[in-house]
């Protein structure tokens, strides 16, 4: 409850601040966190009201990418927020001379013309990740990190992510798989682009969080509208 009225205390404070103002919202700024902040956006809508708020591009190209009676989605593209946005409101506190709330502890606000600082995390992370070998590569070349499978592309754009990707997840024992995957052996994880990456300087990228318990086999592909399902199998030990 605590944590609660804090949030709602600071969601208060910011909506005075970007009141007839365009918002960028996003669910993550640093690229290893949780995709979990997305589910909180729902919420931050409301107590944002007031201001223009948009998810992944700027409101004239709504009806480009979101026709009518579509799903929205949140996959921010970096560049062009930092044209068109006037704020942005995350869940991530990166030290930056754009972070307009230093004191806060749920909710950040910063000032868009310091958008390359929140896009240094993601250079940073994206070349840490090329510089090893991808376990499989399609569409988007895919890295095994601590925990976690990498998705990238470059050049990329846009509309290079408009499909789902599945991962079925083989544990060592599948006893500690939950209690209704295990007559089916894995777990599976169903992932849309647009609700777990960004599009940064031409590149995309998509950090996919694994289950903690040790696995044996990862299967993972793209589910694309038409055609084949593309599938590579990745062996690993924990």
């Amino acid at each position: 409850a605590e944590v609660q009225q804090a949030t709602l205390a600071e969601l208060g404070s910011i909506r005075e601040t970007t009141r007839g103002k365009w918002v960028l919202l996003l669910p993550f700024v640093k690229p290893e966190g949780s995709r979990q902040g997305i589910h909180r956006l729902m919420k931050w809508r409301y107590y944002l009201a007031g201001s223009v708020l948009g998810h992944s591009i700027h409101p004239k190209d709504t009806e480009r990418y979101h026709p009518a009676g579509s799903m929205p989605t949140y996959f921010p593209d970096m560049e062009a927020a930092a044209r068109a946005a006037d704020f942005i409101v995350t869940r991530d506190r990166v030290e930056s001379d754009a972070l307009l709330t230093p004191g806060n502890e749920q909710v950040f606000l910063y000032d868009s013309a310091g958008m390359d600082d929140l896009v240094e995390l993601y250079r940073a992370t994206y070349q840490r990740v090329v510089s090893g070998e991808p376990v499989a590569r399609s569409d988007f070349d895919v890295y095994l990190g601590d925990r976690m499978l990498i998705y990238v592309k470059a050049p990329c754009v846009w509309e290079d992510v408009g499909y789902g990707v599945f991962v079925e997840v083989v544990p060592e024992d599948p006893k500690d798989l939950p209690g209704w995957r295990r007559r089916y052996g894995f777990e599976r994880l169903r992932i849309l682009f647009q609700r777990s990456g960004v599009l940064f300087e031409g590149k995309c990228m998509a950090i996919i969080p694994l289950p903690d318990y040790p696995i044996s086999v990862i299967r993972t592909g793209q589910t694309p509208q038409r055609g084949p399902r593309l599938e590579v199998e990745i062996p690993t030990r924990r």
